[in-house]
């Protein structure tokens, strides 16, 4: 296959980037609300091991 080959729906991919947009969006406004719901140590530990998942993997 080549570049030339493959076919782009332009008005698909710009839906998949705004949906992609909106779930961002979406999961910034579930974590703000979280981070002011739950206490400081509480949220930190939980984004250490999400931090050493990374780093291990």
């Amino acid at each position: 296959m080549k570049a030339k080959d493959i076919k782009i729906d332009a008005k698909q991919l710009e839906r998949q980037k705004r949906a992609n947009f909106q779930e961002r969006l979406k999961f910034i406004d579930f974590w703000v609300g979280y981070i002011k719901t739950h206490s400081d140590s509480e949220w930190s530990i939980q984004q250490n091991v999400i931090i050493d998942a990374q780093l291990e993997g």
